[in-house]
């Protein structure tokens, strides 16, 4: 009997580490006079839409820039960029510090390396386009003009759903590019090249116990953790098509007009979760379908 491609499998019994995010500080409430001149506890203080972490919405880049307001009009901010290690050359990255100015919607700031260097950035809601006059490489190349999108803008998305005839993973689709993913999930905490397979390059976003692999720059296969009741639920609701299973009790979805395949089976070192791969149904699926391995559930 024929197995399944050493790619599927690896994939499928993936552990991936599970990440939790940490919880915010909280500010401690102001004391007031309990005879004169009672200080309001109720007073909300508007945040500057400026102040906080943007991520850069790179295919190649993990980029982060960090901006604090001073004042009304002046600012401070950190921008980093990182190209992970490839097999074929070392990690490069860059930081550097600087402020300037805001303007309403518009801000301008000074690069320290070289002094006609300036930065422009527009913001548009939680969007940041950002422009650097003469880019400050370092000797690294990174380039981190381009669009940022704030940390905190980033929306809750379903773990299942349909779109287009394809299987939609946390906003995620087979074929997205790297920024469309972080538009949706920010940057993932660790990525890198898959070292088992040449040319595949791997996220990792433990939060959601997310797994995204990349094959030239589009996502070819989505894995992730969860419960078989939650996906179920989830697949009772949103998928129409037929259900398959194998007789090794791995269970698969199957969209014809594309060749999305989702399968899943119990996770080996949790079997109260289930270990669950959005990947392209190949040979290895057709082959155990002729030969009764795999059947249609009726």
């Amino acid at each position: 009997m024929q197995k399944w491609i050493p790619r599927t499998a690896i994939l499928l019994l993936a552990i991936i580490i599970t990440g939790c995010s940490p919880d915010k500080d909280q500010n401690p409430s102001g004391k007031t006079d309990p005879v004169e001149n009672p200080t309001p506890t109720n007073e909300t203080v508007s945040e500057s839409p400026w102040n906080g972490e943007w991520f850069f919405l790179s295919d190649n880049i993990l980029g982060t820039l960090h901006i604090t307001e001073n004042d009304e009009s002046e600012f401070d901010y950190k921008i980093s960029g990182l190209q992970p290690t490839t097999e074929d050359s070392s990690p490069k990255s860059l930081t550097f510090e600087g402020n300037g100015t805001i303007d309403g919607h518009q801000a301008e700031a000074t690069c320290e390396a070289t002094a006609n260097c300036k930065m422009i950035i527009k913001m548009d809601g939680s969007a940041l386009q950002l422009t650097i006059n003469e880019e400050i490489t370092d000797g690294s190349q990174l380039i981190l003009s381009g669009e940022y999108k704030k940390s905190t803008s980033i929306e809750e998305t379903p773990m299942f759903r349909m779109k287009n005839d394809q299987f939609l993973i946390y906003g995620v689709l087979q074929g997205d590019k790297p920024s469309a993913v972080k538009a949706k999930l920010g940057n993932p905490e660790s990525e890198g090249p898959d070292e088992m397979i040449q040319n595949y390059w791997i996220q990792q976003y433990p939060a959601k116990e997310l797994l995204v692999t990349y094959y030239d720059d589009w996502v070819e296969t989505i894995s992730f953790t969860t419960t078989k009741e939650a996906l179920e639920a989830e697949i009772a609701e949103h998928f129409e098509g037929d259900r398959y299973r194998n007789k090794d009790g791995t269970e698969y979805l199957l969209v014809p007009q594309n060749q999305d395949l989702l399968l899943y089976r119990p996770n080996e070192e949790d079997p109260s979760t289930i270990n669950v791969l959005v990947t392209v149904a190949d040979e290895n699926f057709y082959y155990s379908l002729e030969h009764g391995e795999i059947s249609v559930v009726e």
